[in-house]
């Protein structure tokens, strides 16, 4: 009775507590999901590896000479593995290393040999050489014993350590899936000893959408599976699904007929059968029934079946693939000159024939400009300038023309002396080309008159090609240098504010340098510094955000004494004495941006910035858009707009490059401009009349640089008051129009003043 008293007692006194602790137990038994892993979950599920024999798991010892031309893979790479998890995705957007990745853009064709290494150096040689030139990509396929016969002559070999006959079309399938499913369309699978028309199958396979499922081929005898024999054509969805079921295709690889084996697992994964035609289009092959190829070419030449046949197999001799190839060869190009001939009886209506014609123009506000020129100068260029000397590109490509108008009718008449270009008309068009109009002058030996006879010429565009050029991403980190002079502290105080909200607001990988330039009076201690303000606006902005990749930092350049205050406008020399200054504070590894204060600019711009500025390769000078003065347009927001501004393409002061880049130019350079190490080395440049147009420097003294100009709408300069640029200086009060109008509205205070 004592012993329960105890109990009781306790119970009394613990009743919260042991309340608590069953409650627990109740919540944790009923809101927790059991296990999911069981020794008896998939006990029948066989894994791939589990049903290849364990010998042969280990690679073949190759010599040094081999490991670059071959890839080889054991039985231990089949194993299917547990896919990684899925980690969150980040807020940032992290860009693919290639823009076709991106863009899901893919290559055509794959061409897949069976082969084996008694036949790699014979056959596979053979087909290589008939069929590289043509195709996307090509892989030979073979066994790899423990010691090899001898050394391979060829690349692009995959090797299976894996002996056994039956498994080797999954061991290729698991390889393309593994290494090539993003980057091709279709897949062709064929044996060593198949003559492979592949121009035809290219044709064939530009003609079959991507969006369908494809396992295209010859029927086997006596079955609904193709025929490796001839050749076997899957599209990317197909191997895609067998990838997803090689367990399975592994586990019921019950017959030796490779053909059946890979139609089984076709079957299985996405309930195909063997297609002999989809969307029109088919493999054909053609069997031949004799080993004396040369002997009954002739006849075959005369069978249909033959000579549309895709593949041609048994073929076993090095002369019968070239004599098939030659042949196939002059059968297409006889095929192409028969559609040329065609073609060009229906030519009478372009000019020049064979040549795209000009675009209509919707409406008449869509035509192109046509620009009127002489030998000398071009009129009336674009709606800023009524007239300027031709480029040198523009003046060669004139005597180009000229010379060879002059040669043609010399050629068919020799009375005529050629005198002068009268007139000369010049347009672009994006779908064609450039079209010339030339009155041209020639003096008729016979009578001495002038003859005035009219051309057209065109030059259309070439074929567009691409730049190969190294990898950049999106992720590097951009200096912006920012000189500030003593007359724009309120210039730099609101771009620094914007500099705020654009760039630094999104944590961008970009740390703001300013300069700041005191005249060789002014004071730079205390509350008397001339540059105070800015200081303080870049103390608050680094304090608050202090990461080192988004800071606001600044350096400090003393001008030399002068009779008048050294600006930048008067010396532009000094462009190219503040980045020696400054490159020296940053460092040379990053990307540097040069910019002024009346600069806007946005995350988009510094991206283009980080792609277009390529170390060891590319400079990057984006032409921005200009503001007018508000007071004219009456456009108070800073909008790309035809009425609010105009691109500048005489502005190369913006520039962006990488500071090894830049130095390699400087020293080439240091003839022309001493470099500036310290400031007291300004006073030996103030007096340069060196335009400072870092552009230009790398343009002369950078052999090996792309320079890339582009128009950049994301860099917008507010409208300033340009004074010391005579060339420049009217050309941002607004357009024509609107000054036409200032005049109409403001005639009486005129009529006044004058």
């Amino acid at each position: 009775m004592a012993f329960l008293r105890v109990i009781k007692r306790t119970f009394v006194n613990n009743q919260y507590l042991i309340l608590g602790v069953v409650l627990g137990i109740f919540i944790s038994y009923y809101f927790t999901e059991p296990s999911s892993s069981s020794p008896s979950c998939k006990q029948n599920s066989v894994r791939l590896t589990d049903n290849i024999l364990k010998k042969n798991n280990n690679l073949t010892s190759i010599s040094d000479n081999d490991i670059n031309k071959m890839h080889t893979i054991s039985t231990k790479q089949l194993k299917t593995r547990r896919l990684p998890s899925v980690k969150k995705d980040s807020d940032k957007f992290v860009r693919p290393r290639y823009y076709s990745t991106e863009l899901g853009i893919r290559e055509k064709l794959f061409v897949g040999v069976l082969t084996s290494e008694d036949k790699i150096n014979t056959q596979a040689i053979y087909i290589n050489k008939t069929i590289t030139h043509v195709v996307d990509k090509v892989k030979f396929f073979i066994t790899v014993r423990n010691k090899m016969k001898s050394t391979f002559n060829l690349t692009g070999i995959v090797g299976f350590t894996d002996t056994r006959h039956k498994y080797r079309p999954f061991q290729v399938i698991k390889y393309i899936g593994d290494t090539f499913l993003q980057d091709y369309d279709y897949y062709f699978l064929m044996n060593d000893y198949n003559h492979l028309n592949v121009r035809k199958l290219k044709e064939i396979v530009e003609k079959i959408s991507v969006s369908v499922d494809v396992y295209l081929g010859t029927i086997a005898e006596d079955s609904s599976f193709c025929s490796l024999d001839a050749g076997i054509l899957l599209s990317n969805s197909v191997v895609q699904a067998m990838k997803a079921n090689l367990d399975w295709c592994i586990n019921n690889a019950v017959s030796d007929d490779n053909s059946e084996n890979l139609g089984r697992c076709v079957h299985h994964s996405i309930n195909l059968e063997c297609q002999e035609e989809i969307q029109g289009q088919s493999v054909p092959s053609y069997k031949l029934k004799h080993f004396q190829l040369e002997k009954y070419l002739e006849k075959l030449t005369r069978r249909k079946d033959f000579n549309n046949a895709v593949t041609i197999y048994p073929i076993l001799q090095a002369r019968d693939f070239y004599l098939l190839n030659a042949y196939f060869s002059r059968q297409r190009l006889e095929k192409l000159k028969a559609e040329i001939n065609t073609l060009s009886k229906n030519l009478n209506d372009s000019w020049p024939p064979g040549q795209k014609t000009g675009a209509k123009p919707a409406t008449r506000f869509d035509l192109p400009p046509q620009l009127y020129f002489n030998m000398t100068h071009m009129f009336f260029p674009d709606d800023l300038t009524n007239i300027r000397k031709h480029t040198a590109a523009d003046y060669k490509d004139i005597q180009k023309i000229v010379e060879t108008i002059k040669n043609k009718v010399l050629h068919e008449n020799n009375n005529f002396q050629y005198r002068r270009l009268v007139n000369g008309y010049r347009t672009f068009d994006l779908s064609r080309g450039m079209d010339y109009i030339m009155d041209i002058g020639f003096r008729d030996l016979s009578t001495g008159k002038e003859v005035i006879k009219r051309f057209e010429v065109c030059k259309p565009l070439g074929k567009v090609e691409f730049i190969p050029a190294p990898y950049v991403t999106e992720s590097t980190r951009v200096t912006i240098l920012l000189p500030i002079q003593e007359t724009e502290i309120d210039f730099a105080l609101d771009f620094m504010n914007n500099y705020h909200k654009a760039i630094m607001e999104h944590r961008e990988k970009a740390l703001l340098m300013l300069v700041f330039l005191y005249q060789y009076n002014s004071s730079s201690k205390g509350a008397s510094d001339v540059f105070t303000s800015p200081k303080q606006l870049a103390v608050k902005l680094s304090n608050k955000y202090r990461n080192e990749e988004i800071k606001t930092i600044w350096v400090s350049i003393r001008l030399p004494n002068n009779e008048k205050p050294v600006t930048l406008e008067e010396h532009k020399v000094l462009n190219v004495a503040l980045v020696d200054l400054a490159l020296k504070k940053i460092g040379l590894e990053t990307v540097t941006l040069v910019l002024d204060v009346h600069s806007d600019i946005s995350v988009e711009f510094l991206n283009r910035v980080r792609m277009n500025t390529i170390a060891n390769f590319q400079i990057f000078s984006p032409i921005p858009f200009r503001q007018y003065n508000p007071k004219v347009t009456q456009i108070n927001t800073l909008e790309v707009n035809k009425n609010a501004g105009h691109f500048d393409r005489q502005n190369y002061k913006y520039v962006s490059f990488y500071g090894k880049d830049y130095i390699s130019a400087r020293k080439r350079a240091q003839h022309e401009i001493p470099i500036i190490r310290t400031d007291n080395d300004i006073v030996q440049i103030i007096h340069n009349k060196n335009s400072g147009n870092i552009f230009e420097l790398f343009m002369k003294h950078s052999d090996n640089l792309h320079c890339m100009r582009a128009t950049e709408k994301e860099l917008k300069i507010k409208y300033y008051e340009e004074t010391n640029n005579d060339e420049q200086e009217n050309l941002f009060f607004g357009t024509k129009a609107q000054l036409a109008k200032l005049l109409l509205n403001n005639q009486d205070k005129m009529n006044f003043i004058f």
